[in-house]
């Protein structure tokens, strides 16, 4: 971790010449910055417990950690096994990064020998760890003088960033799969069609209905090439984010460069049974996501993609709402508060793939993107199912027209 004088902030293990400096870049910070947040009896226990004796105790454990600028001290970190502690940045360094520095350099020594980070959160620093995806674990009570409690969070964060590099089990799989089969897996690759769409079972057996592809591989499920395009293929889709999200990854590892999930999905405010959703990306309400690495609320379609899909429907004259929708693991249990929250984002339906076929295609840097009939409706007092609607067989028909011709 530590590292060689530049121009710019660098990390350096503490020693115990540096024991004063430490001691007053942490009490100044206290000073200037905790008397925003804190009672005076709750500054007093800060300014004691980070005594010089305690800081120059951790120094001589080989705990505490500097960041210098231009040989100037200006902040601090002490790294006790998986706990984050003592981290201050002199005010006037403050927003500049330092902290993230730190941490982003301790959580990189945790994590080769530890499963989570952890840490006690001071409320000027709470927002910026939840930034960082620390959650909070427990809250604590300390007593103080004069009746005075010091309440605090004790967080942790258990997802770290992830190579996609590190984790080639679905090439070795997959290479196992085709050698089993007296297929060989790098041929195999240079003509496994570029395009494929995953569709839902009713989806599936129509276009096999149309008998416009061939059976060619059974690798992430009976994968069919188009007669008239062998660059474009067809599968049936699994169901659930895990579920698509492991094919995916088959189907990537054997060659895939282009996802297009096809289902049906429950419609939302403004959506009616038989209309169809190009989706943006979907809400994340799934665990998927998460393991992957994504920690954002929206896991995002492949624009380039789904811009080629929309032109590819108005080419076939269907016409389509475009916008995000809304993923998630409990397709029977949708309580009227989460459905609410979704819904105020804009969400124009849900399903429950979305998120775990994009999630597994941004990891592998595939494209990816969804098209969805709407089958039945929640937005009403009662759930309007729409099977066997004209309506919705109507729409079914000509997606699956435009699939298989447009290649």
């Amino acid at each position: 971790m530590v590292q060689k004088q530049t121009n710019k902030p660098i990390i350096i293990q503490a020693k115990a010449e540096m024991v004063s400096d430490i001691y007053k870049l942490v009490h100044k910070t206290i000073e200037e910055i905790y008397t925003k947040y804190y009672s005076d009896e709750a500054v007093r226990f800060f300014l004691k417990f980070h005594s010089e004796e305690n800081i120059l105790k951790d120094i001589s454990a080989g705990k505490v950690y500097a960041v210098t600028f231009e040989q100037d001290l200006i902040g601090t970190g002490t790294l006790d096994g998986d706990h984050i502690r003592r981290l201050f940045v002199l005010p006037q360094f403050q927003g500049q990064g330092i902290g993230t520095l730190i941490m982003e350099s301790f959580e990189n020594e945790i994590i080769k020998s530890h499963g989570a980070a952890w840490l006690d959160s001071s409320l000027p620093a709470g927002k910026f760890y939840s930034g960082r995806g620390y959650t909070v674990k427990e809250y604590k009570e300390h007593e103080l003088e004069n009746n005075k409690v010091l309440a605090y969070e004790i967080m942790c964060k258990n997802n770290f960033p992830i190579d996609p590099n590190e984790y080639n089990a679905p090439s070795q799989l997959v290479r196992r799969e085709m050698e089993m089969q007296g297929i060989d897996f790098d041929e195999m690759r240079k003509a496994f069609p570029k395009r494929l769409y995953l569709l839902a079972d009713s989806l599936y057996d129509a276009m096999l209905a149309k008998n416009i592809g061939t059976l060619a591989y059974n690798v992430g499920g009976g994968v069919y090439i188009m007669n008239h395009d062998n660059k474009t293929g067809f599968v049936k889709g699994e169901m659930c984010s895990p579920g698509i999200a492991t094919q995916a990854e088959d189907l990537i590892a054997a060659g895939a460069e282009e996802l297009i999930h096809v289902g049906f999905a429950g419609g939302r405010v403004g959506m009616h049974i038989g209309d169809v959703v190009i989706t943006d990306g979907a809400f994340n309400d799934t665990a998927v996501a998460g393991l992957y690495g994504y920690n954002g609320e929206i896991v995002e379609s492949s624009k380039e993609l789904t811009d080629s899909v929309c032109r590819e429907m108005e080419s076939k004259g269907i016409a389509y709402h475009r916008g995000y929708h809304w993923t998630t693991d409990a397709g029977y249990v949708e309580p009227s508060w989460r459905i609410k929250y979704f819904e105020d984002k804009g969400a124009l339906c849900v399903e429950m793939e979305g998120a775990g076929l994009f999630s597994a295609a941004w990891f592998r840097s595939c494209r990816a993107a969804g098209i969805y009939v709407i089958s039945d409706s929640g937005a009403g007092d009662d759930w309007n199912l729409g099977w066997g609607e004209k309506a919705l067989e109507t729409s079914v028909g000509k997606v699956i027209d435009a699939i298989g011709n447009n290649g």
